[in-house]
Protein backbone atom coordinates (compact mmCIF):
# COMPACT_ATOMS: atom_id res chain seq x y z
CA UNK A 1 0.00 0.00 0.00
CA UNK A 2 1.48 3.31 -1.15
CA UNK A 3 1.95 6.12 2.07
CA UNK A 4 1.09 9.85 1.23
CA UNK A 5 2.13 12.48 3.29
CA UNK A 6 0.65 15.62 2.60
CA UNK A 7 1.96 19.00 3.30
CA UNK A 8 0.93 22.62 2.78
CA UNK A 9 2.21 25.25 0.03
CA UNK A 10 3.92 23.22 -3.08
CA UNK A 11 2.39 19.72 -4.13
CA UNK A 12 6.05 18.50 -5.05
CA UNK A 13 7.42 18.62 -1.55
CA UNK A 14 5.11 15.67 -0.78
CA UNK A 15 5.54 12.17 -0.60
CA UNK A 16 3.93 9.35 -1.85
CA UNK A 17 5.80 6.18 -1.54
CA UNK A 18 4.92 3.50 -3.81
CA UNK A 19 6.59 -0.06 -3.51
CA UNK A 20 8.35 -1.24 -6.92
CA UNK A 21 9.26 -4.79 -5.38
CA UNK A 22 12.14 -6.58 -3.63
CA UNK A 23 11.21 -4.36 -0.60
CA UNK A 24 11.91 -1.40 -1.91
CA UNK A 25 9.69 1.48 -1.91
CA UNK A 26 9.96 5.37 -4.52
CA UNK A 27 8.07 8.26 -4.31
CA UNK A 28 6.27 9.72 -7.19
CA UNK A 29 3.71 12.19 -6.62
CA UNK A 30 1.10 13.25 -9.35
CA UNK A 31 -0.96 16.44 -9.63
CA UNK A 32 -3.64 17.14 -12.49
CA UNK A 33 -5.93 14.88 -14.53
CA UNK A 34 -6.13 13.72 -18.30
CA UNK A 35 -3.96 11.80 -20.81
CA UNK A 36 -1.51 11.69 -21.86
CA UNK A 37 0.78 11.43 -18.86
CA UNK A 38 3.75 13.38 -18.54
CA UNK A 39 6.57 11.99 -16.07
CA UNK A 40 9.22 13.87 -15.43
CA UNK A 41 12.92 13.38 -15.06
CA UNK A 42 15.32 15.45 -13.21
CA UNK A 43 18.97 15.81 -13.77
CA UNK A 44 22.41 14.88 -11.83
CA UNK A 45 21.82 16.26 -8.38
CA UNK A 46 18.16 17.23 -9.12
CA UNK A 47 15.03 17.12 -6.94
CA UNK A 48 11.17 17.69 -7.09
CA UNK A 49 11.56 21.74 -6.90
CA UNK A 50 13.41 21.83 -10.31
CA UNK A 51 9.51 21.62 -11.50
CA UNK A 52 8.34 23.97 -9.61
CA UNK A 53 7.84 26.62 -12.53
CA UNK A 54 6.55 24.11 -14.79
CA UNK A 55 4.31 21.85 -12.85
CA UNK A 56 1.19 24.03 -12.23
CA UNK A 57 0.82 24.66 -16.07
CA UNK A 58 1.15 21.18 -17.05
CA UNK A 59 -1.04 20.07 -14.35
CA UNK A 60 -3.58 22.52 -15.79
CA UNK A 61 -3.94 20.64 -18.68
CA UNK A 62 -3.09 16.97 -17.87
CA UNK A 63 -1.73 14.61 -15.29
CA UNK A 64 1.71 15.42 -14.57
CA UNK A 65 3.67 12.57 -12.71
CA UNK A 66 7.27 13.42 -10.72
CA UNK A 67 9.57 11.05 -8.96
CA UNK A 68 12.34 10.42 -6.94
CA UNK A 69 15.06 8.37 -8.69
CA UNK A 70 16.59 5.64 -6.07
CA UNK A 71 18.57 7.44 -3.11
CA UNK A 72 17.23 10.85 -4.03
CA UNK A 73 14.52 12.31 -1.62
CA UNK A 74 12.12 10.06 -0.05
CA UNK A 75 12.70 6.94 -2.58
CA UNK A 76 15.15 4.37 -1.15
CA UNK A 77 18.38 3.53 -1.99
CA UNK A 78 19.13 0.83 -4.23
CA UNK A 79 22.01 -2.09 -3.74
CA UNK A 80 22.99 -1.64 -7.74
CA UNK A 81 25.08 1.21 -8.93
CA UNK A 82 23.30 4.11 -10.46
CA UNK A 83 23.74 2.74 -14.14
CA UNK A 84 21.36 4.00 -17.16
CA UNK A 85 19.42 0.30 -17.20
CA UNK A 86 18.98 0.02 -13.14
CA UNK A 87 17.76 3.40 -13.45
CA UNK A 88 15.50 2.92 -15.99
CA UNK A 89 14.50 -0.65 -14.44
CA UNK A 90 13.59 1.12 -11.18
CA UNK A 91 11.44 3.49 -13.59
CA UNK A 92 9.78 0.63 -15.88
CA UNK A 93 8.54 -0.93 -12.34
CA UNK A 94 7.91 2.34 -10.88
CA UNK A 95 5.42 3.34 -13.62
CA UNK A 96 3.93 -0.07 -13.10
CA UNK A 97 2.99 0.31 -9.90
CA UNK A 98 1.77 3.46 -9.77
CA UNK A 99 -0.75 2.53 -12.87
CA UNK A 100 0.82 4.96 -15.16
CA UNK A 101 -1.23 5.19 -18.04
CA UNK A 102 0.21 4.06 -21.06
CA UNK A 103 1.51 5.33 -23.52
CA UNK A 104 2.92 8.28 -21.56
CA UNK A 105 4.81 11.82 -22.26
CA UNK A 106 8.52 11.48 -21.28
CA UNK A 107 10.13 15.25 -19.81
CA UNK A 108 13.75 15.69 -19.20
CA UNK A 109 16.42 17.45 -18.09
CA UNK A 110 20.33 17.02 -18.15
CA UNK A 111 21.40 13.89 -17.25
CA UNK A 112 17.75 12.64 -17.05
CA UNK A 113 17.33 13.15 -20.63
CA UNK A 114 19.98 10.42 -21.58
CA UNK A 115 17.83 8.26 -19.47
CA UNK A 116 14.67 8.78 -20.86
CA UNK A 117 16.25 8.44 -24.34
CA UNK A 118 17.49 5.13 -23.58
CA UNK A 119 14.16 4.47 -21.88
CA UNK A 120 12.63 5.15 -24.94
CA UNK A 121 14.65 3.01 -26.61
CA UNK A 122 14.01 0.36 -24.61
CA UNK A 123 10.81 0.45 -23.86
CA UNK A 124 9.30 2.06 -27.21
CA UNK A 125 5.58 1.23 -26.99
CA UNK A 126 5.21 2.98 -23.47
CA UNK A 127 6.65 6.14 -24.62
CA UNK A 128 4.20 8.37 -26.78
CA UNK A 129 7.00 11.54 -27.03
CA UNK A 130 9.55 13.56 -25.65
CA UNK A 131 10.87 16.62 -24.40
CA UNK A 132 14.47 16.63 -23.55
CA UNK A 133 15.90 19.70 -21.95
CA UNK A 134 19.51 20.27 -22.74
CA UNK A 135 20.23 16.54 -22.48
CA UNK A 136 22.90 14.56 -22.07
CA UNK A 137 23.57 12.34 -24.65
CA UNK A 138 25.94 9.52 -25.57
CA UNK A 139 29.40 10.28 -27.48
CA UNK A 140 28.79 13.84 -25.84
CA UNK A 141 32.30 14.37 -24.94
CA UNK A 142 34.20 12.50 -27.52
CA UNK A 143 35.17 15.47 -29.87
CA UNK A 144 37.33 16.94 -27.64
CA UNK A 145 41.08 17.23 -28.04
CA UNK A 146 43.98 16.08 -25.69
CA UNK A 147 43.72 19.90 -23.48
CA UNK A 148 40.00 19.70 -23.65
CA UNK A 149 40.35 16.10 -22.06
CA UNK A 150 42.75 17.02 -19.48
CA UNK A 151 40.74 20.10 -18.72
CA UNK A 152 37.48 17.90 -18.32
CA UNK A 153 39.17 15.54 -16.18
CA UNK A 154 40.16 17.91 -13.58
CA UNK A 155 37.05 19.17 -13.40
CA UNK A 156 35.63 16.04 -13.04
CA UNK A 157 37.98 14.51 -10.44
CA UNK A 158 37.35 17.86 -8.42
CA UNK A 159 33.68 17.25 -8.52
CA UNK A 160 33.73 13.51 -7.98
CA UNK A 161 35.69 14.57 -4.70
CA UNK A 162 33.66 16.82 -3.61
CA UNK A 163 30.75 14.43 -3.86
CA UNK A 164 32.63 11.93 -1.97
CA UNK A 165 33.32 14.66 0.78
CA UNK A 166 29.94 15.58 1.29
CA UNK A 167 28.70 11.72 1.42
CA UNK A 168 30.71 10.96 4.06
CA UNK A 169 30.11 14.31 5.78
CA UNK A 170 26.31 13.06 5.57
CA UNK A 171 26.93 9.39 6.48
CA UNK A 172 28.73 11.06 9.76
CA UNK A 173 25.89 12.98 10.18
CA UNK A 174 27.98 16.42 10.39
CA UNK A 175 25.87 18.13 7.84
CA UNK A 176 23.64 20.37 8.87
CA UNK A 177 21.21 23.65 7.62
CA UNK A 178 23.50 26.25 9.96
CA UNK A 179 26.74 24.04 9.05
CA UNK A 180 26.57 23.15 5.33
CA UNK A 181 30.12 22.49 5.04
CA UNK A 182 30.51 23.87 1.32
CA UNK A 183 27.97 20.97 0.52
CA UNK A 184 24.61 23.22 -0.24
CA UNK A 185 22.99 26.56 -0.03
CA UNK A 186 19.77 27.66 -0.39
CA UNK A 187 17.75 29.87 -2.82
CA UNK A 188 16.80 33.63 -1.29
CA UNK A 189 13.35 33.96 -0.74
CA UNK A 190 12.17 29.95 -0.49
CA UNK A 191 8.88 29.31 1.72
CA UNK A 192 9.38 27.81 5.12
CA UNK A 193 8.07 23.92 3.40
CA UNK A 194 10.35 24.69 0.47
CA UNK A 195 13.70 25.13 2.39
CA UNK A 196 12.31 22.34 4.89
CA UNK A 197 12.14 20.20 1.50
CA UNK A 198 15.62 20.90 0.81
CA UNK A 199 17.16 20.50 3.81
CA UNK A 200 15.94 16.85 3.96
CA UNK A 201 17.01 16.38 0.49
CA UNK A 202 20.44 17.88 1.58
CA UNK A 203 21.35 16.01 4.65
CA UNK A 204 20.43 12.80 2.98
CA UNK A 205 23.28 10.53 2.95
CA UNK A 206 21.72 7.92 0.15
CA UNK A 207 21.41 11.13 -2.11
CA UNK A 208 25.16 11.83 -2.27
CA UNK A 209 25.76 8.01 -2.90
CA UNK A 210 23.55 8.12 -5.58
CA UNK A 211 24.81 11.32 -7.13
CA UNK A 212 28.46 10.06 -6.75
CA UNK A 213 27.41 6.62 -8.92
CA UNK A 214 25.82 8.69 -11.00
CA UNK A 215 28.60 10.93 -11.98
CA UNK A 216 30.82 7.92 -11.78
CA UNK A 217 28.37 6.03 -14.75
CA UNK A 218 28.02 8.88 -16.68
CA UNK A 219 32.04 10.05 -17.59
CA UNK A 220 34.86 8.30 -18.66
CA UNK A 221 38.47 9.92 -19.96
CA UNK A 222 38.66 9.84 -23.50
CA UNK A 223 36.00 6.61 -24.36
CA UNK A 224 32.31 6.13 -23.90
CA UNK A 225 31.20 5.64 -20.19
CA UNK A 226 28.88 3.07 -19.20
CA UNK A 227 26.00 4.91 -19.76
CA UNK A 228 26.52 6.22 -23.24
CA UNK A 229 27.90 2.15 -24.13
CA UNK A 230 24.10 1.14 -22.80
CA UNK A 231 22.48 3.85 -24.79
CA UNK A 232 24.81 2.97 -27.84
CA UNK A 233 23.56 -0.44 -28.28
CA UNK A 234 19.75 0.37 -27.63
CA UNK A 235 19.79 3.50 -29.75
CA UNK A 236 16.79 3.11 -32.60
CA UNK A 237 14.45 5.46 -34.89
CA UNK A 238 11.76 6.89 -32.94
CA UNK A 239 9.63 6.73 -35.83
CA UNK A 240 7.24 9.27 -35.97
CA UNK A 241 6.60 10.11 -31.60
CA UNK A 242 6.52 13.88 -30.95
CA UNK A 243 10.09 14.86 -29.61
CA UNK A 244 11.12 17.92 -28.88
CA UNK A 245 14.79 18.88 -27.51
CA UNK A 246 15.50 22.48 -26.09
CA UNK A 247 18.98 23.90 -26.08
CA UNK A 248 20.41 26.14 -23.49
CA UNK A 249 21.71 29.23 -25.06
CA UNK A 250 24.07 30.17 -22.91
CA UNK A 251 26.72 28.44 -21.38
CA UNK A 252 29.37 29.10 -18.94
CA UNK A 253 33.64 29.12 -20.53
CA UNK A 254 35.82 27.70 -18.19
CA UNK A 255 38.53 30.45 -16.92
CA UNK A 256 41.26 28.42 -18.86
CA UNK A 257 39.28 27.96 -21.88
CA UNK A 258 39.62 29.69 -25.84
CA UNK A 259 36.91 31.48 -26.81
CA UNK A 260 37.17 28.92 -29.80
CA UNK A 261 37.34 25.99 -27.77
CA UNK A 262 34.13 27.56 -25.85
CA UNK A 263 32.14 27.93 -29.97
CA UNK A 264 32.88 24.53 -30.71
CA UNK A 265 32.04 22.75 -27.78
CA UNK A 266 28.71 24.49 -27.89
CA UNK A 267 28.24 23.73 -31.29
CA UNK A 268 29.14 20.13 -30.71
CA UNK A 269 26.53 20.12 -27.68
CA UNK A 270 23.34 21.27 -30.16
CA UNK A 271 24.64 19.20 -33.44
CA UNK A 272 24.22 16.03 -30.64
CA UNK A 273 20.38 17.22 -30.08
CA UNK A 274 19.90 18.28 -33.42
CA UNK A 275 20.76 14.27 -34.02
CA UNK A 276 18.52 13.42 -30.74
CA UNK A 277 15.85 15.21 -32.70
CA UNK A 278 16.21 13.40 -35.65
CA UNK A 279 15.98 10.03 -34.88
CA UNK A 280 11.82 10.85 -34.65
CA UNK A 281 10.44 12.41 -38.43
CA UNK A 282 8.38 14.72 -35.63
CA UNK A 283 11.37 15.66 -34.22
CA UNK A 284 12.52 19.30 -33.48
CA UNK A 285 15.56 20.76 -31.88
CA UNK A 286 15.25 24.70 -30.15
CA UNK A 287 18.24 26.47 -29.04
CA UNK A 288 16.42 28.82 -25.71
CA UNK A 289 17.98 32.35 -25.87
CA UNK A 290 18.94 33.74 -21.98
CA UNK A 291 18.59 30.42 -20.74
CA UNK A 292 21.68 28.50 -18.82
CA UNK A 293 21.50 24.91 -18.66
CA UNK A 294 18.72 24.71 -16.22
CA UNK A 295 15.99 25.99 -18.86
CA UNK A 296 13.21 24.86 -16.80
CA UNK A 297 13.79 27.59 -14.67
CA UNK A 298 15.66 30.36 -16.21
CA UNK A 299 13.03 30.77 -19.22
CA UNK A 300 10.05 27.71 -17.83
CA UNK A 301 7.65 29.18 -21.01
CA UNK A 302 9.82 27.65 -23.44
CA UNK A 303 9.61 23.84 -21.42
CA UNK A 304 5.70 24.15 -20.99
CA UNK A 305 5.17 25.30 -24.44
CA UNK A 306 7.53 22.28 -25.53
CA UNK A 307 5.47 20.08 -23.28
CA UNK A 308 2.08 21.44 -24.26
CA UNK A 309 2.89 20.77 -28.53
CA UNK A 310 3.87 17.61 -27.51
CA UNK A 311 0.86 16.33 -25.06
CA UNK A 312 -1.65 17.75 -27.92
CA UNK A 313 0.23 16.44 -30.85
CA UNK A 314 -0.29 12.70 -28.95
CA UNK A 315 -3.92 13.52 -27.79
CA UNK A 316 -4.16 14.66 -31.81
CA UNK A 317 -2.97 11.35 -33.02
CA UNK A 318 -4.86 9.25 -30.42
CA UNK A 319 -7.98 11.42 -31.95
CA UNK A 320 -7.02 10.55 -35.54
CA UNK A 321 -6.63 6.83 -34.77
CA UNK A 322 -10.60 6.46 -33.59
Amino acid sequence: MAHAQTEAGNPLTADHLIPIGSGRQMNMVCTGHGSPTVVFEYGLGGHMLNWAKVQPAISAITRACFYDRAGYGSSEPSSRPMTAENVTNDLYWLIEKAGIGKPFVLAAHSLGGLYATFYTDRFPSQVAGLVLIDPSFARQDLDETAEEQTRAQRIYGNSQAALARCAALAHAHLLSAVNPNGCFSFPAGLPPNERDYLIRQFLNPFRWDAMLSESRNLHQAGALSEDEQEEQRAATSWGNKPVIVLTAGLAPKQPDQSEEEHQKNMAHWKAGHDKLAARSTHGESIAVGNASHTIQLDQPQAVIEAIEKVVTEVQADRANRR
